[in-house]
């Protein structure tokens, strides 16, 4: 119980910054717009356009978190409550984890409503399991873009100047965003490539999805124990990241003193 109520004090903090959760709203439809012209996953019955809108709200809504939680691991420290915190009878560990869990609940949580009005939608044309469907994609392949995008956002603002740290965050996500998840691939019969949306082992695992979202490439590739051992290594990359900002926000105020 004690998490929870430090969970929903950050949630109620991070609730406050409107521009930002309005800005994550806008990011959301906007990936819902992308789908226009295959079709908007709530008007079908297929799990693939589900899957389809997994994977941007994967990319998009996460610019919005790369530039607002620069001050996660160094409000603290900035603040000077640093030693409030640390007096207090709860681990560092659970107060950061409060700290990111309580702003993440906020932040996705226009990705999580999306994803499931979409499936009630799926839901009235066949596919039963819709529901379900949006909470694993949602678990897996949107929340940890989220906080790898958070955690690399909380590193960057305990390395630099607030608004610095944000261009640095976002370009960061960025260019993870393409070399993780853009793959070009030759074009047949001539020269050059094409570049293609790569799809999250989650869906290739659980979901039947191809290794390109857009191209009809090679059949599955990923098996669930290695989607969900990725899926593990994404979680402790980020857990990493924040415990290093942690680190480094308390090192640079030490100095200072």
């Amino acid at each position: 119980m004690r998490f929870l109520s430090l969970a929903r004090t950050h949630a109620r903090m991070a609730a406050r910054q409107r521009a930002v959760w309005i800005v994550s709203l806008l990011l959301a439809l906007l990936s819902l717009g992308t789908t226009l012209n295959e079709g908007l996953a709530y008007e079908t019955g297929d799990v693939a356009d589900l899957v389809f809108l997994a994977q941007v709200l994967a990319m998009l809504p996460p610019v919005a978190y790369a530039a607002a939680f620069t001050d996660l691991a160094a409000e603290p420290e900035r603040l000077g409550i640093s030693e409030v915190e640390a007096s207090a009878p709860v681990r560092a560990a659970e107060l950061t984890a409060a700290r990111v869990t309580g702003a993440l609940c906020v932040m996705a949580l226009p990705s999580a409503a999306l994803l499931l009005f979409c499936a009630g939608g799926q839901m009235l044309h066949g596919n039963a399991g819709a529901a379900l469907q949006a909470v694993v994609l949602f678990v897996g392949v949107v929340l940890p873009a989220a906080l790898v995008a958070a955690a690399l956002s909380a590193l960057a603002g305990s390395l630099l100047p607030k608004a610095v740290a944000r261009i640095a965050a976002i370009a960061a996500w960025l260019g993870a965003l393409f070399a993780l998840s853009f793959h070009a691939v030759p074009v047949d019969g001539g020269g050059g490539f094409q570049v293609h949306v790569a799809a999250d082992p989650i869906c290739q695992a659980f979901f039947g999805s191809r290794p390109f979202l857009d191209y009809q490439g090679p059949a599955a590739s990923a098996t669930p124990l290695e989607a969900l051992a990725l899926l593990v290594l994404k979680f402790a990359v980020a857990t990493a990241l924040l415990a290093v900002a942690g680190a480094i926000a308390r090192r640079r105020t030490y100095r200072r003193r």
